[in-house]
């Protein structure tokens, strides 16, 4: 039976249900402690990195920030919305990182439509937040920023998709 934590924030938004977090970092602000600090909190849970959707290409990898990597850039990301919605399915709570904003989230829009599965897309900045998504991570530690977002969680504010 998959259970999430007892009174804490859950993704899917009830009932054990699992769903699914794109934290982005598109500054450095340090969404890699962050990820990680939420992963302890969601429980059961799963922390994926964009990255490692590219890195298991074993040949004709093309740099990810060129122009000619579109193709390669939109299957990895493909394959980690499909992957992250396998998991919250499942019930668990996914939290996926990306270490710049992904070019398009319609991956992870239709995985949301798909699967009935929540999704919840956050950008950690270092600027003054210029959308409802992004947080100022400028005067906080990685502990205080993980738990704004899963204060925000619990509220929904950072819904895209259902």
């Amino acid at each position: 039976m998959n259970r999430t934590t007892v009174g804490g924030p859950e993704l899917g938004g009830g009932r054990g249900a699992g769903g699914v977090l794109v934290l982005v970092d598109p500054s450095g602000a340090g969404n890699s402690p962050v990820a990680e600090l939420l992963a302890r909190e969601l429980n059961p849970s799963v922390h994926l990195r964009t990255d490692d959707f590219l890195r298991v290409i074993r040949t004709g990898l093309v740099p990810p920030h060129l122009p000619e990597a579109g193709r390669q850039n939109a299957t990895a990301l493909a394959a980690a919305a499909q992957a992250a919605f396998a998991y919250a399915t499942r019930g668990y709570q996914v939290i996926v990182e990306c270490p710049g904003a992904p070019a398009t989230l319609d991956a992870f829009r239709r995985e949301s439509r798909t699967t009935g599965a929540a999704l919840h897309y956050v950008v950690l900045t270092t600027a003054a937040p210029a959308t409802p998504h992004e947080l100022d991570t400028t005067p906080l530690t990685p502990e205080t920023a993980a738990k704004s977002v899963l204060t925000a969680l619990t509220t929904r504010t950072h819904l895209l998709g259902w």
